[in-house]
């Protein structure tokens, strides 16, 4: 099984070069590409993933969302599957995130994964820990009665049924995570994996706030 691993940015200087090295004992192994699908960067992002990547593509079209940027980027994936991650996000322990996700994606009733997400460690907050929580437990209950939740920071979808749903809505500028995986739950299972961990970035809660952030995501 192969795998292409598909890297929005926009201005991720400071994060890209790290997020994209911690693929690289297990690249070959796991036969991965790197693509990076960016929005107009104007800081290095775009120079600093030339150097890291295995392809860097660039959408130039008007109005630019996160959904339009995956499929610009899932559009140049060669590969089997499809891992659409956002360029904050630390896998743990990544040897067996992608020995896991291997032997589920190959279940022929299995269309879509998702993780168990974290802040990471040493930013992490009671508040943090408390709100992931319960994130992880509605995305659990959602997608064991057939009403498929998940979030967009780290989502993994087969090419062939991402293809077959023509991908991401691009009229959605967010809960574009959860419309994708409503959509494949037409083809198959959709699931939250908790053994499968990854880690986020606060940096969008400590900038907005909980409130603000969780009331725009559900409206």
């Amino acid at each position: 099984m192969t795998f292409s691993v598909i890297i929005p940015t926009l201005n991720e200087q400071n994060n890209i070069k790290k997020v994209v090295k911690q693929f690289s004992s297990i690249k070959s192994k796991y036969n991965i590409e790197i693509i990076v699908a960016d929005s107009g960067s104007t800081d290095k992002t775009v120079n600093i993933s030339r150097k890291y990547c295995d392809k860097v593509v660039s959408y130039s079209g008007d109005n630019c969302n996160i959904s339009k940027a995956r499929n610009h980027g899932a559009k140049y994936a060669k590969n089997e599957v499809l891992v659409f991650l956002d360029a904050d996000i630390f896998i743990d322990n990544i040897n067996i995130f992608f020995d896991i996700v291997e032997n589920s994606i190959k279940r022929k009733n299995i269309v879509a994964i998702s993780p168990r997400i974290s802040i990471y460690p040493k930013d992490e907050t009671i508040i943090d820990k408390g709100i992931h929580f319960i994130i992880t437990l509605i995305s659990n209950i959602l997608n064991g009665i057939g009403f498929s939740y998940s979030r967009g920071c780290c989502q993994v979808i087969s090419k062939e049924n991402f293809n077959r749903i023509n991908g991401y809505n691009e009229k959605f500028v967010a809960a574009e995570d959860v419309d994708i995986f409503r959509r494949l739950r037409k083809l198959g299972r959709t699931i939250i994996i908790n053994k499968l961990h990854v880690y986020e970035s606060p940096r969008r809660y400590r900038k907005e706030g909980y409130c603000k952030t969780l009331y725009y995501w559900f409206m």
